[in-house]
């Protein structure tokens, strides 16, 4: 498989899963209520002093969106990356990666406007209305890097991004529009802590059913690959760092840059571990994508040009034993 191979956006003729298309409807129906119901917002977002009793918000935050623009871009968001995502992770997977990124970004958003209002004291920290599907979108993102970063991915036909590079990108994107506008506290929260989330989620806690592995060892997926690669000794150490105090997730093992191979848990190897296996772990994921998503496009194609009556099935005759041999 060429590890360059170029993804382009699924076309909208495509069908979208059933699960994406929810989440669509829950966005829709999201902005729909605040719009009509304005108030609603107090008890829907991430209102930092409403959030005791109103606990809730931490995660219906997430889903909903008081800008139309913003809105389709999250709809369009989910319903194209889950074309890629969901046929590798399964909907279970899916659906219980997006309410674990959602419900941390929004958690962590919470405890950073805290912890500014005891610095600043500022009462506009408590109060400000802060929403967006933002954080799960970035989300989506990482797991597209964990699943093809080689691969080239060609937005509107033109232009073309590495996928591995993509949640830097909006990252770059996202601070940018906010310091311009203005938006900070409401955005730039919600990306960061959607983006760490997802990755510290795929790294260490993601189950897969075709391994014994419990996420994503490998070096290609590492969080210093987040940063330019003038950085990543610096971040390869902090990383290092904190899965020792902590004691979570996976250590790098002392001789791994004489022997080639790669984590311990607990002074044991971890299966599957190595350069070679994550690679490919990463190419049957690919593959995996691609046949589903080419027998999608050939069921569909013979749907449209078979005709309503149905032919009779012809069975095949019995193959015959072949006579004994009378030499």
């Amino acid at each position: 498989m060429d590890s360059h191979q170029t993804l382009a956006a699924p076309s909208f003729s495509l069908n979208f899963s059933r699960l994406s298309k929810a989440f669509a409807g829950v966005l829709s129906l999201g902005y729909i209520v605040q719009l009509v119901v304005p108030v609603a917002r107090e008890y829907l977002t991430l209102v930092p002093g409403r959030t005791i009793p109103c606990v809730w918000n931490v995660f219906t935050a997430g889903l909903i969106e008081t800008d139309v623009f913003r809105l389709l871009l999250s709809i369009v968001g989910v319903l194209v990356l889950a074309k890629v995502v969901e046929p590798v992770w399964g909907s279970k997977g899916f659906l219980l990666f997006a309410a674990v990124v959602n419900f941390w970004t929004g958690f962590c958003t919470f405890v950073l406007l805290y912890l500014l209002y005891t610095v600043d004291r500022t009462g506009d920290l408590l109060y400000t209305e802060i929403c967006g599907f933002q954080g799960v979108f970035a989300g989506l993102l990482v797991g597209l890097k964990q699943i093809m970063p080689e691969n080239d991915v060609t937005l509107v036909g033109y232009v073309k991004f590495r996928a591995k590079h993509l949640p830097a990108i909006f990252i770059a994107l996202t601070v940018t529009g906010a310091l311009v506008l203005g938006t900070v506290l409401k955005t730039v929260p919600f990306v960061l802590f959607g983006t760490y989330a997802s990755w510290f989620y795929l790294r260490f806690f993601q189950s897969k059913p075709e391994t014994s592995l419990q996420g994503d060892p490998s070096d290609e997926f590492r969080f210093a690959t987040f940063f330019p690669g003038i950085l990543h000794p610096v971040i390869d150490r902090v990383a290092g760092l904190c899965s020792q105090v902590f004691r979570v997730g996976l250590q790098q093992a002392p001789a791994r840059a004489e022997s080639g191979s790669s984590y311990v848990l607990n002074g044991a190897p971890l299966p599957g571990s190595d350069n070679a296996e994550a690679a490919r772990r990463r190419e049957r994921g690919a593959r995996a994508l691609e046949e589903r998503l080419g027998k999608k496009a050939t069921a569909s194609g013979q749907s449209t040009s078979r005709s309503p009556e149905k032919t009779p099935d012809i069975e095949a005759p019995a193959p015959q034993a072949a006579e004994p041999s009378t030499e």
